[in-house]
């Protein structure tokens, strides 16, 4: 992966670029992240805040209050499109987290982990050889969280037919 990222929203209003590579990439299977989304899951790239340039446009945000931490999370999303950019978060203050989507190159960067695979919605698979964690990646004591690696893709199944 290279420096540099560039990326935007859905009708270019609003452009941005990264000056380093991402701390991490996964993709988030919570119900907020299906709801931010309207799909299975959110894949995002974590970055420093000061690693993330706006070159274009401005930001609407939303509020919303995690079920899990009761920290606020806000979604900054394109005014004119609705497109979600990228995440930010009271517990985390010094992270952004971008949308891996808006990337103009989203297969630049690698989802290295997926998170809260609890709540995958069927028919969601779960790759081989990369760290799945059932919730987060860390507790809210900040305390690591175990993970999991398949030998084999793994379908999610929705929680009534655990």
């Amino acid at each position: 992966m290279t420096e540099g990222l560039e990326g935007g929203c859905l009708c270019g209003k609003v452009r941005f670029r990264t000056t380093q590579a991402p701390l991490r990439t996964f993709a988030c299977h919570c119900t907020f992240c299906q709801r931010v989304t309207g799909s299975s899951y959110y894949a995002e790239s974590m970055f420093p805040m000061n690693a993330v340039v706006l070159n274009a446009g401005a930001l609407s945000s939303y509020e919303h209050i995690s079920d899990g931490s009761k920290k606020k999370v806000f979604v900054h999303f394109c005014p004119n499109c609705g497109t979600t950019i990228s995440l930010t978060f009271e517990r985390w203050p010094e992270i952004r987290g971008i949308s891996r989507g808006c990337y103009d190159d989203p297969n630049a960067v690698e989802v290295s982990s997926h998170i809260w695979t609890q709540s995958a919605q069927t028919g969601t698979a779960l790759p081989k050889g990369v760290e799945c964690f059932a919730e987060a990646r860390v507790t809210l004591e900040g305390q690591a969280e175990p993970s999991t690696r398949h030998t084999a893709p793994v379908m999610a199944r929705a929680k009534s037919d655990a």
